[in-house]
């Protein structure tokens, strides 16, 4: 049976062509996200390793935690006194003072804006500094800079020439030198400044303090040892931590930031697979229901039903063997191509060699085997049912059970019920996916029952002379294999219409709230978008000074852990922000943040069942736990427009924090001054920070709403996979069904229809497909879109807005692709030969 099953396979190799191929498609995906995701996690484990090579210890300021979101918190400076101390400890080899901060390039009086940070340190020979000089020398003057081998080349910097630093303060700097990091030209996505100790403390206004020290220790002394001795030399307020544990704690930092990478890629390759199940459930149903007469003559001979299922089995583990190999090649080029794409997005990727792994290779062959295989169980448990005697009359056309109609009324009960328990009875959102997948479930078994319906209304435009009568006819009549190529696509197309019915709604909400609350004429933020904000002090001193300004008021970010959980908050102005906003408290008052407590977005003190006058216990990096009390509560909209549910003063976010950038700068104009006038002059003071960007409230609205451009884009892209997986299906399911259906083509033909005729009904029924796909999908991508979006709104006031033109855009692209999916077995129809064709039995 094994050697049957083997010349079977080969022998079927064109019908399970589209089949492997789809396979392929998402055994590509999955491996794809896997590598990029292995490969982004092993190129931050070199790069922070490589920092820290030539070093055993680093004292750093004491925190409560290292960092949040993956943003590592700022540190206070250390006293210039502190290395003498440790060197002077028992086993120390060295220890190195180090600064290290922000410093923005400028060359030729432009900016270099890397999308990851401006690197300015003081220098540090190997092995304890972890850049190495490729050409020139190190900086030994205070006017002289060495900087990253990438970023000469990428702007054409020579030695002798000279760039501009700007970190809190700024200074003019002749290079001597050129850096590179392990065996890279510089750190990905950054730009790299490496200046002496004196000119790093003056340029980032540190005095005589340090950031931190650099420890070496004595050959054959133990760094846990050590740690202990300089712990116990230093006192408290100090971290005296290993460097690979320093290391490791960044690259995992790193990874936060990219974790919501990985979901969307794991999610997508589901998706892709589950499209592509559907694909080769689809096509072994063909497959089986056309061999009834090879399967009951072989049945006949002798074999037994167990045989028949092992050999349908067989084929498909074959098939996904193949397709597994192919796929884990083809996602070593995915890997590269999704990291290309994401960057377009503006989610830039560590650069470097692909990592393959062995999880990679056994999760792509039990992906793709296992989908495969279990796609093809109903179909071989049904051709091990079949009878001998079948071999001796035509097949009975598939009916559909009741068991079956039972069972997905119920499933489709089910998601409807856990769908109503989230909006009306407040149950927790992620039950909404219980009910999108109890929604796909009851629609899958039903659908043999109501394809013939829907065809019927959906195809009624198209039933249009005797092809189109004729496609919606077969379309209808094999229900079984419509809903299941219809749904295959549906599935693909209800999730690009999710994702841009939930991004387009978030985006009018912050929208919407924005321009309710924020009364401002003009803002002021980073153009980078850092996530804790990226202006200097000193743009909101030199704007507030402006005659052109009635009004300036700052805002600042930060992050505190809340037990497991980390939360933002911002940090407001209780003077000036009532003059550039609109607020509304239901209790307590703005003034009130002056004396050190905070204001609650409403839904927070709900969930929390805080009123005021209570305490909230807060874990802050640089101070520990504290507990702030409760002195207002704001409407959640108003909460929303300021971009965090917890607001705290200025002072109080100074006593608790050692960052000192600006996120925001609400200004309003001085009465008689023009709006126009107004940002002449805000723009000509701040010439000399090139990333404080000037923004009326619709480019403050993108600014806030660019990541969800950047992930809406980049997944509507990724899903176009999944909507190709299922095209392919429709033009599988068709070239099969040519085979099925020779003999009445060949009829067709002899009564008079011509090849032109014949092409335009097997396109036909492509397209209405195609058209029952979108329309299914559509609906179900908005109908769980508009579900998430009004529970959403249980926290905040969420706006519903559906993006009818990209909806009719996606609904235009399916009916396209569904014509061109029908093409190539229009074609083979077309192509048969009439005679051979009506003589087929």
């Amino acid at each position: 049976m094994w050697r049957l099953t083997l010349r079977t396979t080969l022998a079927r190799r064109a019908r399970l062509a589209l089949t492997l191929l789809a396979v392929v498609l998402g055994v590509t995906f999955a491996t794809g996200g896997l590598i990029l995701t292995d490969t982004s996690g092993r190129l931050l484990d070199d790069q922070f390793r490589t920092a820290t090579a030539g070093v055993d210890l680093t004292v750093r300021d004491a925190v409560a935690f290292d960092s949040a979101m993956g943003v590592e918190v700022a540190r206070d400076p250390l006293p210039a006194g502190l290395p003498q101390r440790i060197a002077a400890v028992d086993g120390v080899a060295a220890a190195r003072p180090q600064v290290r901060g922000q410093g923005l390039l400028e060359v030729d009086g432009t900016a270099v804006v890397p999308s990851g940070p401006s690197v300015l340190a003081s220098w540090a020979p190997p092995p304890v500094g972890a850049f190495t000089v490729r050409s020139g020398r190190p900086p030994a003057a205070d006017d002289e800079v060495v900087i990253d081998e990438d970023t000469a080349h990428a702007q054409r910097i020579d030695l002798g020439d000279t760039v501009t630093v700007r970190a809190t303060g700024t200074a003019r700097l002749r290079v001597v030198g050129l850096a590179g990091f392990g065996a890279r030209g510089g750190l990905p996505n950054s730009t790299i400044a490496l200046v002496t100790l004196p000119s790093a403390q003056r340029l980032l206004r540190l005095g005589s303090d340090i950031s931190e020290v650099a420890v070496v220790a004595v050959p054959g002394v133990a760094p846990d040892d050590l740690r202990d001795r300089i712990a116990a030399a230093v006192g408290g307020g100090y971290e005296v931590a290993p460097s690979r544990d320093i290391a490791a704690a960044g690259a995992a930092a790193a990874r936060d930031q990219l974790s919501w990478l990985q979901l969307v890629l794991l999610a997508l390759a589901a998706a892709a697979l589950l499209v592509g199940a559907f694909l080769i459930t689809n096509t072994f149903s063909i497959v089986i229901t056309q061999r009834t007469r090879e399967l009951a003559l072989l049945r006949a001979a002798g074999a037994t039903g167990g045989q028949v299922l092992r050999s349908v089995l067989g084929e498909a583990l074959l098939v996904g063997l193949a397709a597994s190999t192919v796929g884990l090649g083809l996602g070593v080029a995915a890997a590269t191509g999704i990291r290309n794409l994401a960057g377009a997005f503006g989610v830039p990727l560590p650069e470097g060699a692909l990592v393959l792994t062995a999880r990679t290779v056994l999760v792509a062959f039990a992906v793709g085997v296992l989908v495969t295989v279990g796609s093809a169980v109903g179909p071989a448990r049904r051709a091990a049912a079949v009878a001998p005697v079948a071999a001796l009359r035509e097949a009975a056309a598939a009916r559909t059970g009741r068991l079956r109609v039972i069972t997905g009324a119920l499933a489709a009960a089910a998601g409807l019920a856990a769908t109503a328990a989230v909006l009306a009875a407040g149950a927790p959102v992620p039950l909404l996916g219980v009910g999108a997948l109890g929604a796909v479930g009851g629609l899958a078994l039903l659908g043999p029952a109501i394809t013939p319906i829907l065809v019927r209304l959906v195809g009624r435009p198209l039933a249009v002379g005797v092809t189109g009568r004729l496609a919606n006819e077969s379309a209808a009549r094999t229900p079984r294999r419509t809903a299941a190529t219809a749904l295959a696509l549906a599935l693909g197309l209800a999730l690009i219409s999710f994702m841009a019915v939930l991004g387009t709604s978030v985006k009018s909400s912050v929208r919407a709230s924005y321009a309710e609350v924020i009364t401002a004429d003009h803002v002021v933020e980073s153009a980078r978008n850092e996530m804790l904000g990226g202006l200097s002090p000193a743009v909101y001193d030199r704007v507030s000074r402006l005659p052109e300004v009635a009004v300036a008021s700052r805002l600042r970010y930060g992050h505190w852990r809340d037990g497991d959980a980390t939360q933002a908050l911002t940090a407001v102005d209780p003077a000036t922000l009532p003059r550039v906003t609109s607020l509304h408290f239901t209790t307590g008052n703005l003034a009130a943040l002056t004396g050190g407590g905070i204001v609650l977005a409403e839904h927070v003190a709900r969930d929390r069942g805080l009123a005021v006058g209570d305490e909230l216990p807060m874990t802050f990096s640089r101070t520990g736990t504290r507990s702030l009390p409760v002195v207002g509560l704001l409407r959640d909209g108003d909460a929303r427009a300021l971009s965090t549910d917890y607001l705290i003063s200025l002072d109080t976010f100074a006593r608790l924090y050692s960052e000192e950038m600006d996120a925001s700068v609400l200004i309003r104009t001085a009465d008689g001054t023009g709006r126009a006038a107004a940002e002449r002059a805000i723009t000509a003071a701040l010439a000399d920070t090139p990333t404080a960007q000037v923004r009326d409230q619709a480019a403050a609205v993108a600014g806030r709403t660019q990541m969800i451009d950047q992930v809406l884009g980049l997944v509507t892209v990724l899903l176009m996979l999944a909507v190709l997986i299922a095209l392919l299906g429709i033009t599988n399911t068709l070239a099969l069904s040519i085979t099925e259906r020779t003999a009445e083509i060949g009829l067709l033909r002899a009564v008079g229809m011509t090849r032109r005729q014949l092409g335009w009904m097997i396109r036909g029924e492509a397209v209405l497909v195609a058209a029952l796909a979108s329309v299914l999908g559509i609906v179900l991508g908005v109908g769980f879109g508009a579900a998430t979006v009004r529970a959403l709104g249980r926290d905040a006031p969420t706006v519903l807005a559906v993006p009818a033109g990209r909806l009719l855009l996606v609904l235009a692209v399916a009916l396209a692709a569904g014509l061109l999916a029908g093409l190539l077995p229009a074609r083979r129809a077309a192509r048969l030969d009439v005679l051979a064709a009506i003589d087929t039995p």
